[in-house]
This record gives C-alpha cells, structure tokens and sequence, in this order.
C-alpha cells in the first residue's frame, strides 16, 4: 500500500506478548488478525463519523476557503471515497492497514502541497447593461470568456489522523486475542 498504512510494533507490549503466545499455540494467525482487521475497518468508520483522530482528539477544523467551495463542513468525507479505500492484508502472520490512495498520507501527517502554475479559459454570463457576472457558467450558457493564469503556489494540510489503535481498540484487540487463546486451551 503506498499512501497511509498503520504500522504497529507488537514487540514490548501486552499486546505483542499475548499475540506471541497465540502464535506459539495455534502456529497461524491469520484468522484472528482477519477479525482484528475487520474490528479495525469498524472502529476507524466510527473515527470518520466522529471526525477524531485515535487519541479522540477532534480534527483539524476545514481553512474557510475550502469551507467556501464545500457543499458540507464533514471533514476527509466529501465522497467517502478515502473512507472507502481502507484495506487490509493478512500474510506471514502480520497486518497491514491502511489505503493505497496516494492523497491517505497526506490526510494522515499533514504536510505541504505543491501547485504548479496553470492557465485555463473561464466563461461568464454578461448582463445587456455590459456587467460580468462573477459566477463561472458552461460554456454553453456563457457569452464572456477570458484566460485566467494562476501562479504555482503551495497550500498546507493540516494533519488529520485516521489510522492508528485508540486504547479502546487495544482493548477490544486484547478480547479477540484472548478468545482464540481460550479457544485454544479447551481444546
């Protein structure tokens, strides 16, 4: 996956011990990490509607100009199509979670866009009193067009965090463990 992946190192925590041990006795893990996979897909849909990050602290509100031009305050969820790309994969007893989406790291960590400069021709509606209108219209509705040149800028993204375990979900990961590993031991 190449745009955000959560990536969690399991070795000195409770977590990383009590997975160890369910990997010394059922030899596989891949059906409890498909159920944690599953859990995370639900938790991190939770964080989307709740618009938080996994420590539950409120995303970075929307800059006014993206406000403007947005037909909803819902933040990372105008389509739902960065929501709709989270993935997982199971192999060689380990987890990835994330999305493949170029734009998902971004998002995640924030960082700086770079905008090259372009030119493109924008089309008006003239009034009979010779006044342009200051909304842009089709083509085919427009009688006033003119080239318009914007320069190659940068904008910030704020960092808004999706992915990653709250200690709610290291919780309820610890209670799927535990039910394989006393799944195990009555057997």
């Amino acid at each position: 996956m190449a745009g955000a992946m959560l990536e969690v190192t399991l070795d000195q925590s409770q977590l990383g011990k009590v997975l160890d041990n369910l990997a010394e006795r059922l030899g596989n893990l891949t059906t409890p990490l498909n159920d944690i996979a599953e859990y995370l897909h639900q938790s991190t849909d939770d964080r989307f509607r709740q618009q938080v990050a996994p420590d539950g602290s409120p995303w970075a509100p929307l800059s006014p100009s993206t406000l403007a031009r947005k037909k909803g305050n819902k933040i990372l969820r105008d389509k739902g199509t960065l929501q709709d790309t989270l993935r997982h994969s199971v192999s060689n007893n380990e987890l990835a979670f994330g999305t493949d989406r170029p734009y998902g790291a971004i998002h995640q960590f924030g960082g700086k866009v770079e905008h090259a400069a372009r030119s493109q021709q924008v089309y008006f509606r003239q009034g009979k009193d010779g006044s342009v209108g200051n909304r842009f219209v089709k083509k085919s509705k427009s009688n006033f067009s003119q080239w318009v040149t914007r320069g190659a800028h940068d904008s910030e993204i704020k960092a808004r965090p999706y992915l990653g375990l709250s200690s709610e979900d290291n919780i309820e990961i610890l209670a799927i463990i535990q039910d394989y590993l006393l799944e195990s031991v009555s057997e």
